[in-house]
């Protein structure tokens, strides 16, 4: 497989010995998009990636791409990039001489453009299964595989019908087959934030194409994953901000070929014998615009995310639903407990973050799938995450249970005058932990039982999940008369007003 090199002109900086170094440097718009991928955090039918990138935002990209278009503006702020821990590819810097800064930055990788879909899946399932440190055991199922398979034959048959069908001035549109969405997961949310469930579809469908991989060497989607897709995840280098500033960047040359600038010079290339392709590409090489890089010598996952979440913080903040999911499903825990701490000193709400994607994935919860993460797949009937965060905090950290018109906190008053006497945190000295309070709130902590047990009560007496019309309905806030902030609110606080008034501790679940 032929290896695309690309060399440029690069000053290396380190701040301190602590940290990595940094690579400044410039490239043009058409190679950074060929060799740093943008790890965004989106879903595939119901399969939510790893990334950390907001999806595109279109008026943005619109607005960048005409500022771009006037030729005399200057875009200052770098691309923020990190190298990534991929095999095959290699990205360094090479000085003068060993202390000299000036030097030139080298990215070497095999092309995985020119790649069958099967060998990408391949990759990317290498890379994401050395993160697990073997700490966690993917097992793929036959009964998995089956399940997949049957809607590989449903989606093929679709295509088969489709063709016969179509007229034959339909060939001229593209193609727009309507994926079959996958049935839900009966395993657990893995301790490893998600990432051992994206791995599993991963290996699933690499698993399947290993089995024929004559049949969809031509492909340029499986099952609901995309080349360009997984490329982006398996290129030497991450994009970690600037996503908007590159495709704006992209979207105006295109612009410009589209409107006829180039096509003197093109012509030109053309008489001279040079190939169509090629004639374009020069183009592009010789025209796009070059962007200034930061380029980050680490390829640690944990470091990314943490640059991401700063700097977007201070920039154009993250609404609180995806900082959320990013934090609590992008890293392996060995990764979390890396950065964690720097998290948190920036201002993020790293556990809060944690115990809410847990309650919102896991299919024990009530709550699974009915809360907003910030992803392309969320709903309008989905539960506000700041909301589910409320909520979460009267059971967790057992403050908030006030009902309206009172002042009483009665998760409060509960824990100062019956948590220690209650059974179910008897054994916090066996956990390790310097308090029964501790013990409670703690990520895996008795609380978290307690609140899957009540509120899967409260669904099953209070309410129905049949009849969206109907004013019980568990879902769609907006409608709901108990699936929203006023009535899960008030529910919690009355819960436990109940125990404080009939002097109550929490002894199990049950």
């Amino acid at each position: 497989m032929p290896k695309l090199t690309f060399e440029y002109p690069a000053i290396k900086i380190k701040q301190n010995e602590m940290c990595s170094d940094v690579v400044l440097f410039g490239a043009s718009a058409y190679e950074i998009h060929q060799w740093a991928g943008v790890p965004q955090k989106k879903s595939f039918e119901d399969i939510e990636t790893v990334g950390f990138q907001r999806v595109d935002n279109r008026a943005r990209l619109n607005e960048l791409k005409k500022f771009y278009l006037n030729q005399k503006n200057v875009v200052q702020n770098t691309l923020i990039c990190a190298i990534r821990d991929i095999a095959g590819c290699k990205v360094s810097f090479k000085g003068k001489d060993s202390s000299d800064c000036a030097g030139t930055l080298k990215i070497e990788f095999p092309s995985f453009y020119d790649m069958p879909i099967i060998d990408l899946f391949g990759i990317l399932r290498q890379s994401l299964e050395s993160r697990l440190n073997g700490k966690v055991k993917i097992s793929i199922s036959e009964e998995d595989k089956q399940e997949l398979k049957k809607q590989l034959s449903i989606l093929n048959e679709a295509k088969i019908d489709d063709q016969e069908d179509k007229h034959p001035l339909d060939d001229l549109e593209s193609e727009n087959v309507e994926e079959i969405k996958e049935s839900e997961q009966d395993s657990l949310i893995f301790d490893e934030s998600h990432i051992a469930d994206f791995i599993k579809e991963i290996a699933l469908r690499h698993e399947i194409l290993k089995e024929n991989p004559e049949l969809y060497i031509e492909r340029d989607e499986f099952l609901g994953f995309k080349k360009d897709s997984l490329i982006s995840f398996i290129l030497p280098v991450s994009l970690v901000d600037g996503q908007h500033r590159l495709l704006g960047a992209i979207g105006e040359i295109n612009t410009r070929l589209e409107t006829g600038e180039f096509d003197d010079e093109l012509s030109l290339s053309l008489n001279n014998g040079t190939d169509a392709t090629m004639a374009n590409t020069e183009i592009l090489k010789k025209h796009t615009r070059v962007l200034p890089v930061s380029l980050l010598m680490s390829d640690s996952p944990s470091e990314q995310v943490f640059q991401f979440v700063v700097i977007n913080q201070k920039a154009t903040p993250i609404e609180r639903s995806l900082l959320g999911t990013i934090v609590s499903t992008t890293l392996t825990n060995d990764e979390m407990e890396v950065v964690s701490q720097r998290l948190m000193d920036s201002g993020i709400k790293l556990e809060e973050a944690r115990a809410i994607t847990w309650i919102a994935k896991n299919p024990v919860s009530p709550f699974s799938n009915l809360v907003e993460r910030g992803v392309n797949s969320d709903s309008k009937d989905m539960l506000q995450w700041s909301v589910m965060g409320k909520i979460i905090n009267i059971f967790k950290e057992l403050r908030g249970g006030i009902l309206f018109g009172e002042r009483n906190d009665y998760a409060k008053i509960w824990q100062e005058k019956y948590l220690s006497t209650s059974g179910v945190v008897s054994e916090f000295d066996d956990n390790v932990f310097s308090s029964a309070y501790d013990y409670w709130r703690s990520l895996e902590g008795p609380w978290r039982e307690l609140f899957v047990c009540f509120w899967n009560k409260v669904s099953d007496k209070l309410a129905q999940r049949e009849n969206k019309d109907r004013k019980n309905f568990w879902g769609a806030p907006r409608e709901s008369n108990i699936f929203n902030k006023i009535s899960l609110m008030i529910l919690s606080s009355d819960f436990f007003q109940f125990l404080v008034e009939t002097r109550t501790g929490i002894d199990s679940k049950e």
